[in-house]
């Protein structure tokens, strides 16, 4: 393996970007603070780069090249490294950048996976998720996540692409919430297989969709609620009841899962949240051995004496 070498100064215009960097998404507000960083103090770390004909391609550093070319700088520090293969090409990302920033998931979720095929080429192996989380440094239920995503048509990872050049703050259809709206899908598919024999997950993924773009729904973690009705038997409610609800949902445009709920499950779930909350307050109270440090909880207790009787009578 060759040694690194510095250069001392290459010009901005030498250095290409590294097609295999996850980082694709380099939003303004972050690169503005980062552009007056160096025009007060330069740049202090050199990009790591690698030769390619009589270009250098970036292994790290891409933000401050970016600034450099905004700035107009002449030359920035590099440090040259051996050229990699693709797939070292690729790990190097993962082992350079991923410990640093975490980058958007969906652009993470096409590296892995491109890890996956540049492994297949050499090695002719299939990895699995823990193989690829030691070979990446990331985690397995965050390459589920990714695999989630890589599943979603086409349209959607498009208009996620489009969505993640927006500050955090604007972004709207993100990728948190096509994942809540796929786990309520698979907990309906799963627990109610007869809403699945008619009405296929990509067409529960439009409809559950088209409600949150119209704003019948507003809030993505709601889509949780709908798992919760689909596994509404769990609490005692009937599977009728509860496929109406579904179907109710799924077939009515205005029909909101805050209704749905309600009309199904909501009862339920608010009997079992009283019950251990009440459950605590009596093992709380079989803990109490006097009052003799505590009178002033005498008033709570006769309150708590109080409204006890009146709920047994």
């Amino acid at each position: 393996m060759a040694i690194k070498k510095l250069l001392a100064h290459v010009s901005p215009d030498d250095i290409i970007k590294n097609p295999e960097n996850p980082r694709v998404i380099f939003r303004e507000e972050e690169l503005d603070a980062l552009m007056r960083s160096i025009e007060q103090v330069g740049i202090q770390v050199p990009l790591s780069v690698y030769e390619k004909g009589n270009k250098f391609v970036l292994i790290d550093g891409e933000r401050r090249w970016r600034s450099s070319i905004k700035l107009g700088l002449k030359q920035v520090p590099v440090i040259v490294e051996p050229k990699p293969t693709p797939l070292e090409n690729l790990l190097m990302m993962f082992n350079i950048h991923n410990v640093r920033v975490q980058w958007d998931l969906l652009a993470l979720a096409f590296k892995i996976d491109k890890v996956r095929e540049l492994v297949f080429q050499e090695r002719s192996v299939e990895l699995t998720k823990t193989e690829l989380d030691d070979l990446t440094g990331v985690t397995t239920s965050y390459i589920a996540r990714c695999d989630e995503l890589l599943a979603l048509p086409k349209k959607y990872q498009e208009l996620i692409w489009k969505e993640l050049e927006k500050p955090k703050g604007e972004q709207k259809y993100t990728e948190d919430l096509f994942l809540e709206i796929k786990k309520s899908v698979k907990t309906i598919e799963n627990y109610l297989p007869e809403i699945a024999e008619k009405h296929t997950s990509k067409a529960m993924l439009d409809t559950f969709f088209t409600k949150y773009q119209s704003g019948v729904e507003t809030n993505r973690v709601k889509f949780r609620d709908l798992s919760k009705i689909a596994r509404g038997e769990l609490v005692g409610i009937s599977k009728e009841k509860i496929l109406k609800a579904v179907k109710n949902y799924i077939t009515k445009p205005k029909y909101t899962i805050e209704e749905a709920f309600q009309d199904s499950v909501g009862d339920a779930y608010t009997d079992r949240t009283i019950e251990r909350k009440l459950s605590d307050v009596d093992q709380i109270l079989k803990d109490l051995t006097d009052l003799s440090r505590d009178d002033h909880l005498r008033p709570v207790l006769k309150s708590i004496r109080k409204e006890v009787d009146r709920l047994l009578k």
